[in-house]
């Protein structure tokens, strides 16, 4: 990938503004996750979720959907994608492993956690008596969403189901399975425990295939009517069913607000999101996203100890150390790990594939 901006605004068909709202994304998934180093928590974070499945959805389209057509094989998009996400997967993954290690050393018990590493190790859910189906690094399970859903889309592409009806289908499809889910168990889908792994699924999939129709009508307004249609025509149907506020709040950030931040960021591109900021932003948001919660495992105690205390100083020094680390750790593994990861493994496995600007995930 050659240089992703030029006078602070697009290039090489990466929209900036998209990649910097990832990136912002991940930063609110860290805080949510680590209340004790951050001093407080942002209560529907989790939602940012539910955009990186859109946005995943979006960068696919772009990417991937015209090659598949044109005949690129299986193994080479399941290379593709296994290069840009396993390497830092795998760290954060030992990282995870090496702290539960630790503490089973020392006498906690993490037994169900550690037998986890197996099914975890290939992405896929632990399914074993532990309250998380991705102990080991709890933001992990969307990566196996996101993983299940491309390679299915993968195969609904080759097989010609990728027409505007069928995109059309799939996304009412999944509005209907998701929303009804959610009607029928009385609260948001979850998707990171054993028992709610369908749920994590659905909410992958009612994400990504909105995001690959706002691709294909990135540039017709009407759609954002569309989504905002159905978002009311599912909030109807809650408000007539009884369900909380709060249910209903979910409606409107995933099917209306959502979409419509989406949509405007890439039509607009307003020049305070297109600069290198944002690159920067885009390009360390996955590492943001996998690494937060070990490193915040790993350095919690020390940053308690190095930085004592319960108030407002003491707490902000300590989340500004913490996020410095974190940043500076994501932007190394995204220029020492990552990027030279992808390289050799779609050198040394696979031909070399049309340039990508932002990654899939967060």
């Amino acid at each position: 990938m050659g240089s992703a901006v030029s006078d602070g605004r697009v290039s090489g068909g990466r929209v900036v503004s998209l990649d910097g709202i990832r990136g912002i994304a991940a930063l609110f998934v860290m805080v949510y996750h680590l209340p004790l180093i951050f001093g407080f928590a942002i209560s529907h974070a989790y939602l940012a979720v539910d955009l990186f499945f859109m946005l995943s959805g979006w960068v696919m389209a772009y990417s991937y959907a015209e090659r598949i057509r044109e005949g690129m094989a299986f193994r080479q998009f399941a290379l593709q994608r296994f290069a840009r996400l396993y390497p830092l997967y795998a760290v954060a993954l030992a990282l995870g492993s090496a702290f539960a290690l630790v503490k089973y050393l020392f006498g906690t018990p993490t037994a169900a956690t550690l037998a986890c590493f197996v099914p975890n190790s290939i992405m896929l859910p632990c399914m074993l008596d532990d309250p998380e189906n991705f102990p080991l690094n709890r933001p992990a399970w969307s990566i196996f969403v996101e993983v299940a859903i491309n390679l299915a889309w993968y195969f609904v592409v080759r097989h010609g189901m990728s027409t505007v009806r069928w995109k059309f289908a799939w996304h009412l499809g999944a509005v209907l399975l998701c929303w009804g889910a959610a009607l029928m168990a009385e609260r948001f889908l979850r998707g990171y425990t054993p028992a709610d792994v369908h749920e994590g699924l659905l909410r992958g999939l009612l994400g990504f295939s909105a995001g690959i129709l706002l691709f294909h009508y990135r540039k017709q307004a009407w759609i954002l009517a569309y989504f905002a249609a159905l978002s009311l025509a599912v909030l109807l149907v809650f408000a007539r069913k009884g369900q909380s506020v709060d249910l209903m709040l979910h409606v409107v950030a995933i099917m209306a607000l959502f979409p419509a931040l989406l949509w405007l960021l890439a039509a607009i591109r307003p020049r305070i999101l297109e600069g290198k900021v944002s690159a920067f932003l885009g390009d360390i948001s996955y590492a943001v996203y996998l690494l937060h919660v070990p490193l915040g495992l790993i350095l919690i105690n020390p940053l308690l100890r190095l930085i004592p205390g319960a108030g407002l100083a003491p707490t902000a020094v300590r989340a500004a150390l913490f996020t410095a680390v974190l940043i500076a750790l994501s932007s190394l593994s995204y220029h020492r790990l990552e990027k030279p990861a992808r390289r050799w493994l779609v050198a040394r496995y696979g031909k070399p594939g049309r340039p990508m600007g932002a990654a899939a995930t967060p």
